[in-house]
């Protein structure tokens, strides 16, 4: 008997048990050990600002859907982190102690989870996979988000499920419902994907008839997390516009936006184009972050496929993963042999499969990773016992060199970007430090807001960088803190009326922007024209070349400027450009000018013709032209007489970036009707001439 056993091809797994609570706690602070160098390094100025701001704003009594409005997901993470800020305090520090917790907290859960389904060997490996995958995931689990809260609720959803099913506990099973609810609550994908599948797995798991008690007592739990949170929208007025920023919008946003999808498969072995040209949606964020100009350099990706295969096997593979256990623990249940347990992790990753939504870029692609490694290490561990020793033993030892070489990667890039992340802003709501090219830009704009807008003052930032409005203790206007497509109607209306009836002194509005997303003009432009109406750039937040770019606008004064505008003079040349009105100037050389002629009758006086010129500042970053010389001569009875001249060269030079100011004395013309020849000059013809630099509100003064 003995001998049978030893010569037995496939030894007995190991028994799959619920770890003790020593093991769980080792994990938890194991992992809270690993993200210590690096959890306050970084800052986010969109998505961690924009979370952080909704949390302020609840703080300061508003409610979320009605007062402010809120990009999709359901409001229970914004809740949770403003009750964290009034103990902890109201800083992005406070929130990555929060986010630190929460990732502890969710690694063992996993590896709870993974002893349900793995030897303690296995789940062990799982869990150096997954302090790897902190680096990976980032910027996920960096910063406290919706998306990091419910996938931590849903794991803990998943672990009563599995003591519900070792031990047949109502309770745990209520208590799942009720941590499945709470997933629900802050992302809502996420939550429905996968209470839906485990109250499925519930109902059908195997061993006999459908157990529609259990999947009831499951949904009573979820009714009892998410009951309270929707009477309580309602009876505040918000239920309404709550269901229309969490389901019509994102809905309709779906079908009319064209977000990211995963990477084509074809070509797999060559380089593929589609891929390359949105690589910045598939690359590692932590890479794109550290060494995007190391990759973009390298041989590998210039000569070789290799990035090509790998990025598209990772974003392929979990469908491939969870496919391959579908049909091998699916063919389980129709036979009745099935592990409850298993149906139940593979519920937990089919349910993130399914709420992996456009867009499906590597963020996104991150939050579902979890639960299908944790199935793939079932897959392995059930692979590798099957196999014959020696090529076992061979392929354990393979995957141990793997996970050790990406755990040194892993430190690695955690060192880069814990030395890159070195300047903290001064300002108490930060306590992180972030990288030197946004840092001081950071500190001028808190320093102008504090300047130029009284105490609590509204101060908006557009089109999407929140986090500046938290970091001065700011809020914006008309309820909204990012502007981009997917958006009410009504939205421009209601944040004019809001900076009319505020009189808000002062903007910030910043030129770095996505261009998948596109321009502020283009989604938002009859907030546009009001700004160029109403608000003129005062102060320009610049110190590299290719660095961050924003402006300070402060309000125009309410009387319209003196003299005769004329911008009526030449119509086809006119455009609205940030933050002016202009003429568009053709561009010539000095060799061949091609100025902008434009009538004017000088009026009796003395006159003076005052104007701004300079480089559409939307043009500011990408330009790679210039310098540029600026020229007014005054023709007049086929004599023409020059009577400005300035040169600017954004490209090159910082202080260049803005509206200059101009002037010239018409006075020899008075009373006498002329034509300006209004001429930029470049020393060769740049890309798109048309659009590049003009005359800002040309105006005739009589002084």
């Amino acid at each position: 008997m003995r001998l049978a056993v030893a010569e037995s091809p496939v030894p007995p797994a190991e028994a799959p048990r619920p770890p003790a609570a020593g093991a769980l706690a080792a994990v938890a602070a194991l992992a809270v050990a690993v993200q210590l160098p690096i959890f306050d390094r970084w800052l986010s100025l969109l998505d961690e600002g924009y979370i952080l701001e909704l949390a302020d704003d609840i703080n300061r009594g508003k409610i979320l859907y009605r007062d402010v409005y809120v990009d999709a997901p359901f409001p229970g993470a914004f809740y949770l982190i403003a009750g964290w800020f009034r103990v902890a305090g109201t800083s992005v520090w406070s929130s990555r102690v929060l986010a630190v917790t929460a990732f502890a907290l969710f690694v063992a859960l996993v590896y709870a989870i993974a002893r349900a389904v793995a030897p303690r060997a296995w789940a062990l490996g799982l869990t150096a996979v997954l302090l790897c995958y902190r680096v990976w995931a980032f910027p996920h689990w960096h910063v406290i988000s919706y998306s990091s809260l419910a996938a931590t609720a849903l794991a803990a959803a998943v672990v009563l499920v599995l003591r519900h099913v070792r031990t047949g506990s109502g309770w745990a099973l209520v208590g799942a419902g009720v941590a499945a609810g709470l997933g629900v609550l802050c992302k809502q994908d996420y939550g429905l994907g996968v209470a839906g599948a485990l109250g499925l797995a519930l109902l059908l798991r195997p061993g006999g008839p459908p157990r529609l008690g259990t999947a009831v007592r499951f949904t009573a739990g979820v009714a009892l997390a998410t009951a309270p949170a929707l009477a309580a929208l309602a009876a505040a007025g918000a239920l309404g516009a709550f269901v229309q920023a969490t389901v019509v919008l994102p809905l309709s946003g779906a079908m009319r936006f064209p977000y990211v999808g995963l990477p084509p498969l074809r070509p797999l072995f060559r380089q593929d184009p589609v891929l390359r040209a949105a690589v910045g949606h598939y690359l590692p964020s932590i890479l794109a972050t550290v060494r995007w100009e190391e990759i973009a350099y390298g041989r590998l990706w210039r000569e070789t496929a290799v990035w090509d295969v790998v990025l598209k096997t990772l974003y392929w593979g979990p469908l491939a993963v969870w496919g391959a256990a579908a049909l091998t623990w699916g063919a389980g249940w129709l036979w009745r042999t099935a592990s409850a347990e298993r149906l139940v992790v593979l519920a937990w990753a089919g349910g993130f499969l399914l709420a992996f939504n456009r867009p499906r870029d590597w963020v996104h692609l991150m939050m579902i990773y979890p639960p299908v490694l944790v199935v793939g290490t079932a897959l392995a561990a059930d692979a590798l016992r099957r196999a014959p020793r020696a090529l076992a033993t061979a392929l354990a030892a393979a995957l141990g060199v793997a996970v050790l070489a990406l755990a040194l990667v892993s430190v690695r890039l955690a060192a880069d970007l814990r030395a890159k992340c070195d300047y903290p802003p001064a300002t108490a709501r930060a306590g992180v430090t972030t990288d030197a090219s946004h840092g001081p830009i950071i500190d001028d704009v808190l320093a102008w807001i504090a300047a130029k807008a009284p105490p609590g003052a509204p101060v908006p930032v557009y089109p999407m960088q929140p986090m500046l409005e938290f970091l001065a203790g700011r809020t914006g206007a008309g309820g909204f803190h990012v502007i981009w497509p997917v958006q009410p109607a009504d939205r421009d209306v209601r944040i004019i009326a809001d900076l009319e009836r505020e009189r808000v002194p002062a903007v910030v509005y910043s030129f770095s922007q996505y261009a998948h997303l596109g321009s502020f003009q283009e989604n938002a432009p009859r907030l546009f024209d009001y700004l160029v109406d109403h608000y003129e750039i005062a102060r320009v937040f610049s110190r590299e070349v290719w660095g961050p770019l924003l402006v300070g606008l402060t309000r125009r004064p309410d009387r319209p400027p003196s003299g005769v505008s004329l911008l009526d003079a030449a119509p086809a040349a006119r455009a609205r450009w940030p933050f002016a009105e202009v003429l568009v100037g053709p561009i010539g050389t000095p060799e061949r000018p091609v100025p902008l002629r434009v009538p004017a009758d000088v009026p009796p006086g003395a006159v003076r013709l005052v104007f701004g010129y300079g480089v559409d500042p939307d043009r500011w970053l990408a330009l790679a032209a210039g310098p540029f010389a600026f020229s007014v001569a005054v023709e007049d009875g086929g004599r023409a007489s020059v009577v400005f001249q300035g040169t600017l060269d954004p490209a090159h030079r910082l202080e260049d970036r803005r509206w200059a100011l101009g002037a010239a004395d018409l006075g020899p013309w008075s009373g006498r009707r002329v034509t300006l020849a209004l001429a930029i000059d470049a020393p060769a013809a740049p890309a798109d001439p048309g659009t590049l630099a003009g005359w800002a509100e040309p105006r005739l003064v009589v002084e």
